[in-house]
């Protein structure tokens, strides 16, 4: 079902349980193929097919599939602003998008070498990134203001959840090529079962012509122009740089500094891993809806940077497992307030109408930056001094987290 162009919703009419559960589904399902990859699968891959030059290996295609996803993101939401399809212009990149990432993920997973692992994750990123442009510009476009607290708290819940849930399946069936093709295989049912019955709009039949200017706009938006949007943009970037960027170094941090077992180390990070994001998982759900109650968004974020700060810290001073447990707690409870307001903060200080998955797609750009440049500087970091420097990666990673505490405070229009 199509109609014609709509701009985001303000003040609508509120949109259906139904509707909240759908899009819950298509981020669970989306964010279960390329989180479990991104922060687990793909480490143990790469170590798998090149155990010598594992860091090594796993920061190139790490920063290049993120490379890849961060100009994906923005151009796939301008293309789907302006797309006028007879399927509408967000329908048509959620399908294909999901297709195109699942192809991806099939080379990783099939083909023995580190360069055809580096393509299809370069190809998993690019495809994926253009359903999550269309994703998330749906929310501005059907989810009135006094609801997004509690959608964005759902859209959190989904994205935290999705890493255990999509080992989980994995394991279910078997090792090796399921861990990736099952997770992709459930993405491509729930990213259709939201967008078939989705009241798309189509593009207007009149907009502007694609041009050089257009192409290069669609990767940046003015901060100077629109200074709250860049303050949501950095805190984005920063929080997200605190709770993703040493997260696929956990399994070789827990073999090195805590002295674990190679035997022993994937079930530990199996078990860390669940207890982390299904700890986030609840309490963005939570919060979200906390946040619509007292309308209110910032706190939450000053909340995410001081728990997250308090995990890394603890990680960096830990040579035991059980600190480690403990870290891992305060990092779930910490990346769950910021997801249970990421999304509604976003939407609140979108600077046009026309332009939503493009300026969302910029926002997004904030979370693909991470995994390229936290996998860069991790061998610089831990090469200091004797090399394993863990405390310098999580302490450098914990004074990151902090400032975002400090950013969300100059966000003047959204309380």
């Amino acid at each position: 079902m199509t109609r014609s162009a709509t701009p985001t919703t303000e003040t609508g009419p509120r949109v259906s349980r139904a509707f909240v559960v759908r899009l819950g589904l298509a981020y669970l399902g989306l964010y279960s193929a390329v989180l479990s990859v991104a922060l687990v699968t793909l480490a143990l891959r790469v170590e798998h097919v090149d155990p010598e030059h594992k860091e090594t290996s796993l920061a190139v295609a790490a920063a290049l599939g993120a490379l890849v996803a961060l100009f994906a993101n923005p151009l796939a939401g301008r293309l789907s602003d302006r797309t006028a399809s007879r399927w509408g212009r967000r329908r048509p990149w959620l399908v294909c998008g999901v297709l195109g990432g699942t192809a991806g993920l099939a080379v990783v997973a099939l083909v023995p070498s580190v360069a055809a692992i580096t393509a299809g994750w370069c190809l998993a990123q690019l495809s994926f990134n253009a359903s999550i442009a269309a994703l998330a510009a749906t929310v501005p476009e059907q989810v009135p203001l006094a609801q997004r607290g509690t959608v964005s708290g759902v859209m959190g819940f989904s994205q935290r959840l999705a890493v255990p849930v999509g080992m989980g399946a994995a394991a279910l069936f078997s090792a090796g090529p399921a861990g990736f093709l099952v997770p992709a295989a459930a993405a491509i049912g729930c990213i259709c079962l939201f967008a078939l019955p989705l009241k798309d709009s189509r593009a207007p039949a009149e907009r502007r012509p694609f041009s050089a200017k257009e192409f290069f706009g669609s990767f940046w938006t003015d901060p100077r122009s629109h200074p709250d949007f860049g303050w949501v943009w950095l805190t984005r970037f920063l929080t997200y740089f605190a709770s993703v960027a040493p997260v696929p170094y956990l399994a070789y941090y827990l073999s090195s500094r805590v002295g674990l077992s190679s035997g022993s180390v994937a079930m530990t990070v199996a078990l860390l891993t669940t207890l982390n994001y299904t700890l986030s998982a609840v309490t963005a759900a939570v919060c979200g809806w906390l946040s619509d109650r007292l309308n209110r968004r910032k706190v939450f974020v000053t909340a995410a940077a001081l728990f997250l700060a308090a995990g890394l810290a603890l990680l960096a001073v830990s040579t035991t497992l059980p600190p480690v447990y403990l870290a891992q707690i305060l990092l779930g409870i910490g990346s769950g307030f910021y997801f249970a307001v990421d999304m509604a903060l976003a939407t609140e200080v979108l600077p046009s109408s026309d332009d939503v998955g493009k300026d969302l797609g910029v926002i997004n750009s904030a979370d693909v930056l991470p995994q390229s440049i936290g996998p860069a500087l991790a061998p610089v970091l831990l090469a200091i001094g004797s090399g394993g420097n863990y405390p310098a990666l999580y302490l450098f990673t914990m004074v990151v987290g902090l400032l975002a505490a400090v950013t969300v405070t100059r966000i003047r229009t959204v309380r």
